[in-house]
């Protein structure tokens, strides 16, 4: 019996552990999935649209960062008029601190590739706009949006 109960922990143990590299592989490879980074977002780049109306249905959003060694994440988003925002809860994350340092990224919104480039917001009125706007969107408490965090405005690319 105590055979039978080792082997059985090991099975589910192993399975575990072969779920989990599974999808670390996949996330290398290409998008993200779920929480876990991913690699080089695929797919035929769109031009950049004179609203987004259409992604307000959205919820998530594909990012990727550092065009040279790509890293995308799923992400929440909001688009006014010709600019994308997206959020970041702390600026550590890592593909805050690859935006940061190349501004460059590609975004994907309902299966559709943006080429961007991604700028922090530091005007206190679009900062209270956009706010406003992620509250209502996805139902957030108003007090999640102190702290390290900041918003970034995505434009196409030129």
């Amino acid at each position: 019996m105590l055979s039978l109960m080792h082997r059985l922990e090991n099975f589910t143990s192993s399975r575990n552990t072969w779920w989990f590299c599974s999808a670390l592989m996949l996330g290398a490879c290409g998008a993200p999935l779920g929480p876990i980074p991913g690699g080089k977002l695929q797919g035929d780049i769109a031009p950049w649209p004179a609203n987004w109306v259409h992604a307000e249905e959205c919820e998530n959003v594909l990012l990727e960062t550092a065009p040279d060694d790509p890293y995308s994440v799923t992400i929440w988003g909001i688009g006014i008029d010709d600019n994308f925002y997206i959020g970041a809860s702390k600026r550590s994350n890592q593909w805050v601190v690859n935006l940061e340092q190349d501004p460059r990224v590609t975004l994907e919104v309902d299966g559709v590739l943006y080429r961007a480039t991604a700028k922090i917001v530091t005007d206190n009125t679009t900062i209270a706009t956009v706010g406003q706007k992620f509250i209502a969107k996805y139902d957030m408490d108003p007090d999640n949006l102190k702290g390290e965090g900041a918003f970034y405005r995505l434009q196409a690319a030129r």
